[in-house]
């Protein structure tokens, strides 16, 4: 029987020591789906979060300039574009509000739709998404700034138009 209780104390020896070296690693993963409509930057990266316009003294704000695509299911359909709210920054006093200037590509944006047809968009196909369009925010009118921190949020809305190409 002692021949039996090493062996079998070795064998239970060996098979603790391998759980107690095993660990569990769990990543949680988030994805944010339109399966119809995205917009990303030009290099196919999300836009940003959040961006700092420079303030010249004397000039005003100076244009934030991004290059980017949309993506879509449909090459033919037309894409609407609008902003949720009028863009504009306002100091942290609350007293002074700037306006601001949005354009996608040629287009000024505003609350109304602005519609892409699905030929300007995507000249070739929808693989590697459309043509690239500028989205340029700017100070409305260039001007002198009182002193301060000046926030606001640039919402932009697309949706797939129910139109194709000429508005058919």
């Amino acid at each position: 029987m002692r021949k039996f209780i090493k062996p079998l104390m070795i064998a239970a020896t060996m098979t603790t020591s391998v759980s107690v070296l095993a660990i569990q690693k769990d990543i949680t993963v988030n994805a944010s789906v339109d399966s119809q409509l995205d917009l990303t930057q030009a290099d196919n990266t999300p836009l940003p979060a959040s961006i700092d316009m420079q303030y010249l003294p004397g000039r005003g704000l100076e244009s934030y300039r991004v290059n980017t695509k949309v993506w879509s299911n449909s090459a033919t359909s037309n894409v609407k574009v609008r902003l949720v709210s009028a863009a504009r920054l306002t100091n942290t006093e609350g007293d002074q509000a700037v306006p601001m200037t949005v354009k996608l590509g040629e287009k000024t944006l505003t609350t109304a739709d602005a519609e892409f047809t699905g030929a300007e968009l995507f000249p070739g196909s929808i693989e590697n998404g459309s043509a690239v369009l500028p989205l340029t925010i700017s100070q409305t009118t260039k001007g002198i700034l009182k002193t301060g921190q000046y926030s606001g949020v640039v919402s932009l809305m697309l949706t797939q138009a129910t139109t194709t190409e000429g508005g058919a």
